[in-house]
């Protein structure tokens, strides 16, 4: 078996016995059941925490497809910018990183039993309003996820909870300032306003040449192209390789002879387990405490109480407790050793003594048994087939990647001797910059290499650029588009637009700024309106948020100064869409905080809790700049 391992443990072989290998440790719950890094590269890291593309990738798939969710066919391109979306996301990560590590170094902690609740109560988990962890398992695997890569952002998700809430739920407003809050928040205007329209006076104007060069001069910015490059490129995997391998029955007999013992079911045993966990940064006297409940546990066992049922009010494994601390089959080599040893040693109905793992204490019981069998070639025909072509699939990859190799480096600059030698085809790629493209360009590592020196200046082959182990890619320079501008001829008509809508608006804001002068004067604003081709639009008194006045209109006129006994506030707006409003204040009516709402509570209650949240959003952001401009933040642009 090491052998077989040993000699496939490469491509589609590998990814086959590491899933085997982690799914069954998933059922032991919060802790991981294995050790060892990750070869994963790294976007970002928060005062030495990594943030891997992984987690990257995983949280911008998610962010993409709501957005795109929300949208619907009307995507509105801007929304599904590639380059905004990944800032958003890392910025997100960044921040719970930063406050993650700020609430450890305060000291706070989330407990199993927390971690616990919070799942349990996940109604996405339930069936028939109880938590089900066949359900939990079924959800995360769908989602790619482990249970106990879950449990960990969740832990990470509380932890930073309440360290917000902390701060958040700490702040107050006397009663000088709910007073004065509620009573601007339910303060009514008496407003008046009417809109100059800056469309209409878009074909007033006709730009000279002159102007037109001096506006394309000045935002240059605005029509740069950035750097670009189109590549050809050789590509290569075993999945392409498979249709094309031969099934010869004597080599399939043959194989199955040669790995007959990989296709034998092993003993295996069923199990439940009591789980007392101990922390493994706690001192011996946390250790005894839970050595002295396991016993005490095992103690109710031998009195006759169920197991399952202490299983579900005992056990710290989460994912197993619900069903009794069932851990369904496994054979050898998938629990930890302390764990297997007693297993492998016990009887059907056998409970054993409380077991020591890294994780805690283990009481078991042994529920089954399967004994080996071994599995017949008709029954293996499908698999073995599978495996074959995987297996003659990836002997053909590596045997075809260093001929690849060999004839792209012999002769750098070109890749028609490599694609006649070995019957490849030449692709090539639509434009991408270094930070962004579409196809191969939106993988960072094709961008990084497009880009290098040898590449783009030396004009040669790049090296063959793994991107999975199976799958590989030779590039050259197709075309480079080097850093410019857009001519002026390509973008002189949305100049002239442009130069049309700032005289239009500047024309209205003149108009607009001799009407308030001349109605703070005394002259009817009715009248004014008319004169200059508008209408005046009389509300009455509205609050704050009356939906038939404009909202841009409505905000700036309870900014508006109160107005006098003598005389009203007028004032101008010049508005996001390029019109013009003016705006007039009549009257202003406090208001009357007196009395209960409608569902019988105090108002000033309800306005209380407001003001608080309000507070405590803006205290929330305060602390959150400040976590992180303590925190040393270093993003790898490359890797986004």
């Amino acid at each position: 078996m090491l052998h077989f391992i040993r000699e496939r443990a490469k491509g589609f072989f590998a990814w086959l016995i590491v899933g085997l290998i982690i799914i069954p440790f998933a059922f032991f719950g919060i802790n991981s059941y294995f050790d060892g890094g990750s070869a994963d590269s790294v976007v970002a890291r928060v005062d030495g925490v990594e943030i891997t593309t992984s987690e990257f990738q995983r949280l911008y798939v998610r962010e993409r497809t709501r957005r795109q969710e929300i949208l619907g066919g009307n995507t509105d391109p801007a929304l599904l910018n590639d380059v905004l979306i990944k800032r958003d996301v890392i910025d997100r990560l960044v921040n719970s990183a930063a406050v993650t590590q700020s609430a450890i170094d305060a000291g706070l902690r989330i407990s199993d039993a927390q971690l616990r609740q919070e799942i349990v109560q996940n109604q996405q988990f339930q069936r028939d309003d109880r938590f089900d962890g066949e359900l939990y398992a079924r959800l995360l695997g769908s989602q790619g996820l482990t249970q106990e890569g879950f449990e960990a952002q969740i832990r990470q998700d509380l932890l930073v909870g309440q360290l917000i809430s902390g701060i958040t739920s700490s702040e107050f407003a006397t009663e000088k300032e709910l007073i004065e809050f509620a009573g601007l928040e339910g303060q009514q205007r008496d407003i008046g306003y009417m809109i100059l329209t800056a469309k209409e006076h878009i074909e007033d104007a006709t730009p000279t040449d002159d102007q037109v060069m001096t506006y394309y001069e000045s935002n240059l910015d605005r029509y740069a192209i950035t750097e670009q490059v189109s590549v050809e490129y050789l590509e290569l995997s075993a999945q392409d390789l498979i249709d094309n391998i031969v099934v010869d029955e004597a080599a399939l007999r043959k194989f199955y002879d040669e790995q007959q013992a990989d296709f034998t079911a092993n003993d295996e045993r069923q199990a439940s387990h009591i789980l007392i966990s101990v922390d493994p940064e706690a001192g011996e006297n946390s250790d005894k405490a839970a050595r002295d409940k396991a016993f005490a546990v095992l103690e109710k066992i031998k009195a006759g109480e169920s197991f399952e049922a202490l299983a579900e009010t005992e056990s710290d494994d989460v994912g197993t407790a619900v069903n009794g601390g069932d851990l369904g089959f496994f054979s050898r080599g998938m629990m930890v050793k302390p764990f297997e040893d007693a297993a492998f040693s016990m009887s059907v109905g056998d409970v054993s003594e409380p077991v020591r793992s890294a994780f805690g204490y283990h009481i078991i019981k042994l529920t089954d048994i399967k004994a080996q069998k071994i599995k017949t070639f008709e029954e293996m025909r499908d698999t073995l087939e599978n495996e074959y072509r995987e297996l003659k699939a990836e002997e053909q990859f590596y045997d075809i990647a260093d001929q690849i190799a060999d004839l792209t480096y012999e002769a750098p600059d070109t890749l028609e001797v490599a694609a006649q030698e070995l019957g490849l085809t030449i692709k090539i790629s639509p434009l991408f910059s270094r930070h962004s493209g579409d196809g191969i360009g939106a993988n960072p590592k094709i961008r990084v290499a497009a880009f290098s020196q040898d590449v783009l200046e030396a004009g040669n082959n790049s090296e063959p650029i793994t991107l999975k182990p199976d799958h590989l890619i030779v590039l050259r320079i197709k075309e480079h588009r080097a850093s410019s501008h857009r001519p002026l001829e390509e973008v002189r008509d949305k100049i002239v637009q442009s130069l049309q809508r700032e005289a239009a608006e500047e024309k209205v804001i003149s108009k607009g700024q001799e009407i308030v002068q001349r109605a703070t004067s005394g002259e009817l604003t009715s009248v004014l309106a008319k004169s200059f081709n508008s209408e005046w639009h009389d509300t009455g008194f509205v609050a704050r948020d009356e939906s038939s006045v404009p909202s841009e209109i409505l905000r700036a006129a309870f900014r508006i100064n109160n107005p006098t006994q003598e005389k009203p506030s007028i004032e101008g707006l010049e508005m996001s869409s390029g019109d013009y409003a003016v705006i007039s204040v009549n009257a202003v009516r406090s208001a009357n905080r007196e009395g209960k709402s409608e569902d019988g509570s105090d108002a000033l209650d309800q306005e209380k809790n407001l003001i608080i949240r309000k507070y405590g959003s803006q205290v929330g952001n305060s602390v959150l700049q400040g976590i992180k401009k303590r925190a040393k933040i270093e993003i790898n642009q490359n890797n986004l």
